[in-house]
């Protein structure tokens, strides 16, 4: 037996409600983005979370004030909250909640369409990179004010 004293894990944080997010993407689920179970397996749901931070940063506006530079994930953090089953379709909302000098923070919920419970949710930073250095790419400020258009006030951190 170990004297080591026994930690516990932070608890959950409230689920977000659709109210919370500002960008909405919206996904066909497929037979093969589930289990043996018949779940939606949770690698797919981070990917749906992926195609969701990244239709963000898709519009060609946007591609321009980031100066050719790419969007890579520093931190993913993911709750898986319900189950989400074939077939159907899911939307996914996302925010930016803070912007750093080369990171972004946003947060996430995975609904399914028409329904209003949150059945998972993220928080991930996202780091601007140069392509051909592959360091940290400064964030200017057009690019910070699109993306915090909307956010509360400190989000710019």
């Amino acid at each position: 037996m170990s004297d080591q004293p026994t930690t516990q894990a932070p608890r959950r944080t409230a689920a977000p409600v659709r109210g919370d997010f500002r960008f909405w993407t919206h996904e066909k689920l497929r037979n093969a983005d589930t289990d043996q179970f018949r779940h939606v397996n949770n690698a797919v749901i981070s990917t749906l979370f992926e195609a969701a931070r990244m239709e963000i940063f898709a519009p060609p506006e946007i591609r321009a004030l980031m100066d050719g530079g790419n969007l890579a994930i520093a931190r993913l953090l993911v709750d898986f909250r319900e189950e989400v089953h074939f077939p159907g379709q899911v939307e996914i909302g996302s925010t930016v909640v803070a912007v750093g000098r080369t990171s972004v923070r946003i947060v996430q919920g995975l609904f399914a369409a028409n329904g209003r419970d949150c059945h998972a949710s993220a928080e991930a930073v996202c780091v601007i990179v140069n392509p051909e250095t592959g360091t940290p790419w400064p964030i200017g400020a057009e690019l910070r004010a699109h993306l915090l258009a909307g956010a509360p006030e400190g989000a710019d951190a």
